[in-house]
Order: structure tokens, then sequence, then C-alpha cells
């Protein structure tokens, strides 16, 4: 069975608040994730502090790793391998903060198991502190919350974009800038259509179903061809409302009946008395 979203919640938000806050540009930032990669990253996110000056080491016991990415058994140190290698190697590109030029570095700046005491320790690159750190404006408040239930990269990503235009309520992206932010390249899903259908529309309706927004988008077309979208995020007036819509999505996700109740009371349903 698979780890709850409650288990991977607890973890990313242990001892942590539930909001963790991003450079504008750090938003926008081109690289290609994994979702288990992602959720490291937002894990080592939620560790760091706005009021620290430099980045600091932080310890991620093997047990917590392993809910992050869901992996158990013989598969959980061939991921611990496999993920920390990769993202050591995952390049991100950002814009510079006084938008003079670019930087370009790894995520992590380092990575060290200690396989007695079952602890990841883990570090932020240094050339990412300025977007991260002692930030005051441009910046995106991102709710752990609402991501730690999404199951698509994607997902995610829309998500974080849409949330930092949230007060404006909409923004237009382009195939091009969607395609950069997402990490997919030209030759995959090269009909709008697949794109729309097992990228678009998983995505938001994912968002619309387990998070407190709302998000829709319209086709921007040149000569009969998408060539941007315009999406619209709106926070819902009463979130309870599409508790029903969730229940839905666990039954169809979890087995056991006992589970399926588990998960309906983790996302605020109670028991009839």
């Amino acid at each position: 069975m698979n780890y709850s979203s409650k288990e991977i919640q607890k973890t990313l938000k242990k001892d942590q608040n539930d909001v963790i806050v991003q450079h504008n540009s750090m938003i926008e930032a081109r690289y290609h994730l994994t979702l288990q990669e992602k959720r490291l990253m937002y894990w080592l996110s939620s560790q760091v502090k706005q009021t620290d000056e430099d980045f600091k080491e932080h310890e991620l016991p093997i047990k917590e790793f392993a809910k992050l990415v869901e992996a158990k058994g013989d598969h959980l140190y061939k991921s611990l391998d496999t993920i920390s290698h990769k993202l050591m190697q995952k390049i991100i590109t950002i814009k510079s903060i006084d938008d003079t030029g670019f930087v370009k570095a790894a995520l992590l700046g380092g990575v060290k198991y200690l396989k007695n005491k079952g602890i990841l320790k883990l570090s932020f690159h240094p050339y990412l502190k300025p977007y991260m750190l002692q930030l005051n404006e441009c910046f995106t408040k991102i709710s752990l919350g609402d991501i730690v239930g999404l199951k698509s990269i994607y997902s995610v990503r829309i998500y974080e974009l849409l949330k930092q235009y949230e007060n404006i309520g909409k923004r237009e992206l382009s195939l091009s800038e969607l395609r950069e932010f997402f990490g997919i390249s030209l030759e995959k899903y090269k009909r709008f259509n697949d794109l729309k259908k097992d990228v678009l529309e998983r995505a938001k309706k994912e968002i619309n179903a387990k998070t407190e927004y709302d998000v829709d988008y319209t086709e921007k077309k040149e000569a009969r061809k998408v060539i941007a979208l315009e999406w619209t995020i709106k926070k819902k007036t009463h979130f309870e409302k599409s508790q029903e819509e969730k229940a839905r999505i666990i039954q169809k996700e979890l087995r056991s009946g006992n589970v399926i109740i588990q998960e309906l009371l983790e996302y605020g349903f109670t028991l009839p008395h």
C-alpha cells in the first residue's frame, strides 16, 4: 500500500509551518524534476527559515525520506542513491534578481548519507540564497497542505505558477513557456490535443479537486493554432464544498474500506455520532 497523504504531509510539515516562501524568479525557474524529487525539495525548503543568513545542513531520517518518495523494502536504498545522485546533477536556471542575466546552479549543494544513523543530510546550493533567504518583496507563499495531495508534477508546477498570480486572478502562458516550465521537450506531446488531455486537463482537475483553488483556462489561437493559454485562479469561498469530490477521488485511489475512512477523516470529515 502507498503512503497516505497524511503521512507525507507530516514529513513535509514536521516542526515547520505549512507555508514555504520563494522569490518569484524561483517559481519561474526552468528545471525538470520528478514528483518525488520535487517533494524532497519541498521538504528541504520547509526547513529553511526566512531569517537565516545562510543555508544550513538539514537532517532527514531515512524513514521520512521513504514516505516522501513512496519507496519501501529493497527499493528504498536504490531510490535514495538514484534520487540524490540525480538531484546533484539537475540544473536550475533562474533569472537574476536584478534582471541583468541568469543564474545556473545545481539544486543541491551536497548530500551525505549516514548509514549507521539512518540519516540523510541535505543542503541547497549557495547560489540559491537570494531566492530563498531574507525575502521582503517579490515572493510567493506556497501551501504545503495543498501541494502534498497532488500526484502529478505538472499539477504542482501549474499550481505554483498560478499561485504567483493569485492576486491578479489570471495569467497568460504561451505553449513554449509551459513546455519550459514543465521540462517537456518539443518531441513529446507534439499534438496540442495530446498535451491538453494528458497534462493540462489532468492537472486542472486535480488542482480543483484537491486544493483550495479553482483553476481553468481558455485557448488563445493564431491562424486556428493554439499558441497560448489564459489561466484563471480563484480561491474557493467554501473549501468544504469540494469534500464530496475529494471523497470520490479517495475511493478510486484506495482499496481498503478502513483506509478510505481514515483518509476521509484526514480531509476533515467527521464520523456520525
